[in-house]
Formats: C-alpha cells, structure tokens, sequence
C-alpha cells in the first residue's frame, strides 16, 4: 500500500471515528444555536430587559420626582413617589425583602451640584444603566432651564434627543454598526481559535492513547510514521472542517434574515445592527481555517509524540496553548485599528494570522495584498512546521519514558 494511500484510509478511520460520534452531532448543533442567540438575545434584552421594574422615588427637591416617575412610565417601568424623608436604610431594606428593584435618591441640592444615586438589584444591567442615565440627565437639563428662564418651547428645542450612530466603513461600502462590526469579527475570531485549539488537542491525544496503548508499534511496523501523521491531521481536520462550515453557513443565513427571525419573536428591531457575511469572506476564513489547523495540528501531533501519558502533555502542550492564547488577547487591538501597523504585523506573522487576519479583512482593513502574502506566509509556515513535526513524530512515536530535551529535540530533526 503506497504511503497516499495509506494517509487517506487513516484519515477516513479518524474522521468516521469523530463524526459518528454523539458529542460531535451535540456540537454541531448547539453551535448554531449559540448563532442565532446571539442574534436574539441582544435585541429581547434591548427591548424587555427592564419591563416591569418597581422602582421608588425619594425626591427631596420636589420638583424633580414627577417628570423622573413620568418619564420611567414610558420606559414601562412602575415608578412610585414616595415621602421625602423616607431614609436610605428604609429603601435598602425594600430592595433585601424584594418588594422592589430599586429607589432614587435625590438630593436637595440635585440642580447644582448634588449627585442623584440608583441603587437597586438591577443596576448591573447596562439596558437600565443607559436608560436611567439620559432620563435623569434630560430631567435635570430642563429643569435648570426652567429655573434660568427659558420659554418652554426653546427648552424642547434645545433637549431634543440627538440621533447619533457609529457606523465602520473605510470607504469602499456602506457604513454598519460599529459595535456590531466588531462582535461578528470578533466571533469569527473566537470561533477559529475554538475550533483549531479543539481539534488540535484532539490529534494530540490520539497518538498519545496510541502510544500508551502499544498499538503504535504495530502501526508504525505497517505504516510510514510521516503518513501515519499526516492521516491523523486530515482526518481530525476534515471533521472540524465539517463543522466550522456548518457554523458559518449557519451564522450567515441567521444575519442575512436577522429581522425575519426577530419578527418570529415579535420584536421588530434592538440591539446592534450586525452587518451580514458575504461568501468571499466565508471562504476566507476556511481557508484560513485549514492552514490554520495543519499549522498547530502539526505542532499538537509532535507534542504527542514527545510523551509517554496524558499527564505529561498538561506542560508539554502549554506554549504551544499560550501562542494561541496571545492571538484571540490581541483581537481587541486588531478591531481597535484594522488598518494600523500593528494589525498589519500581527495579520502576517503565521503564529497568529489564522485567527486575526479573516476578523481583519472583514473589518475593511486589510487589502487583498496583504491578504495574497499573509496566506503565503502561513503556507510556507506550515509547510515548515508540518516537516519538522515529521521528523519529531518519526521518532518520539516510538520514544518511552523521559521526556526529551532540547538538545535531543535538535538531534532529532537533523535525522
């Protein structure tokens, strides 16, 4: 049987293996899942998060209570006024019995320079945060005009809310919400980093299991150790290629028809507004993906050889984990500033590129040069890795015992 041959039986053993497993069909599943809540819950948060709240009002300028109650009764929350004495003790004691969320405190001297406090047992939602923070301000804003003398009809005009929006573009299309810009890449990101930290591992603990088991010595007295390693990365590959297609497919339909299925839920629009995926970029970040995989499977494969037990892989696999780990830390600075240097350095280093450079390109901030080099870098990368990890898995698979160092390590890849 030529060593081709012999990879892709091995390959077909290791996907079928994975694929026919409950877990993987559960995985593939509650991933989509997580896509469309992620598209639900926001916008449900955004428009009924705080229906309902019984808050108390403790007014001691006397001016300010009424509006503050009118304006929370538009948010369909219950507001109450209660005595201006009552203590915060009191209202402390309310929120401990649960008979309400929450009170307002404010103080005689709100319209100058006193501080107005919400205290209550849904402060932590960023929904109330916002909302009790423009009510308050507005309320205050108008009374002080009031109070300088100015005519009810140029106060109105004055107050008049600002629509304002932050919109991503670099100019080649449309504007989209920046926020949401920023959670679909961002998502991408994570999901890449998932899914190659996931199956990576995965082919590391097979030939782990593979040595402890002495089923090895038979496999590699059969079977070339290169294509034995090569078999396993395609085929632990293929099933995560499965799935992050899935995913991906999934992800994109659910934000083509994002209103569609919010309406299904009776809510007309929230939340940010997130921009859709075009299949270019879909086929970007698989390719990315791919490279990605065999880039750190090849890696997790020598790691596996180099140890006789799981436990030894624990430390032995954890530079390899914190480079990944540095890549989805940097995300932030990527969708800081797409187009800067750093993005651009970090997008074309192969260690990290696999999981910046798709959240990159669908942020506007890379061109389709640097998108042609990052990819032959990662290729010529991997190709590198993947021979080196050859040479350590031609021996290590056969290795037992202590572990080997790095002087050993450099003895073995001269072989």
């Amino acid at each position: 049987m030529t060593s081709w041959r012999t990879m892709l039986v091995i390959a077909r053993r290791e996907l079928l293996e994975r694929v026919r497993s409950r877990w993987f069909a559960a995985i593939t599943v509650l991933g989509p899942i997580g896509m469309v809540a992620m598209v639900l819950i926001p916008a449900l948060i955004a428009g009924r998060g705080v229906d309902g709240a019984k808050v108390e009002i403790v007014d001691r300028t006397g001016v300010l209570g009424p509006p503050l109650a009118t304006g929370l009764q538009l948010l369909r929350w219950q507001p109450t006024i209660v005595a201006p004495d009552t203590t915060d003790a009191a209202e402390m004691a309310r929120i401990r019995d649960r008979a309400i969320n929450g009170f307002v405190a404010i103080p005689r001297d709100a319209l100058d320079d006193g501080k107005i406090v919400y205290r209550g047992d849904n402060a932590s939602n960023q929904v109330v945060q916002l909302a009790m923070l423009q009510l308050v301000r507005q309320i205050v804003q108008a009374e002080r005009g009031k109070r300088a003398g100015i005519a009810d009809d140029k106060l109105a005009q004055i107050l008049r809310p600002t629509s304002f929006e932050a919109q991503h573009t670099t100019g080649q299309a449309e504007g989209a919400s920046g926020f949401g810009s920023f959670l679909i890449a961002y998502f991408l990101a994570f999901i890449l980093y998932m899914v190659i930290t996931m199956y990576g591992v995965g082919v590391m603990r097979s030939v782990v299991q593979e040595k402890t088991s002495r089923v090895m010595e038979l496999m590699v007295a059969t079977i070339k150790p290169r294509a034995l390693m090569a078999g396993k990365i395609l085929g632990v590959g293929g099933a995560g290629l499965i799935q992050i297609v899935i995913w991906l497919a999934i992800g994109a339909i659910t934000l083509a028809y994002r209103e569609q299925l919010l309406g299904w839920f009776g809510v007309t629009s929230g939340g940010p507004g997130l921009p859709t995926i075009a299949i270019g970029e879909l086929a970007i970040a698989i390719v990315y993906f791919v490279l990605g995989f065999f880039f750190y499977a090849s890696m997790y494969a020598a790691v596996g050889a180099m140890v006789s037990s799981e436990q030894d892989t624990q430390q032995v696999q954890l530079p390899v984990t914190m480079v990944l780990v540095i890549g989805i830390l940097c995300v932030q600075m990527v969708s800081n500033d797409p187009r800067g240097t750093a993005a651009q350095v970090m997008t074309l280093v192969p260690l990290w590129s696999a999981l910046l450079m798709p959240m990159r390109y669908m942020l506007g901030g890379a061109t389709a040069t640097e998108l042609v080099i990052s990819l032959a870098i990662l290729a010529g990368s991997t190709l590198l890795v993947a021979r080196a990890a050859a040479k350590i898995y031609r021996v290590g698979v056969l290795m037992y015992g202590k572990r080997p160092g790095l002087h050993e390590l450099l003895r073995w890849l001269r072989y």
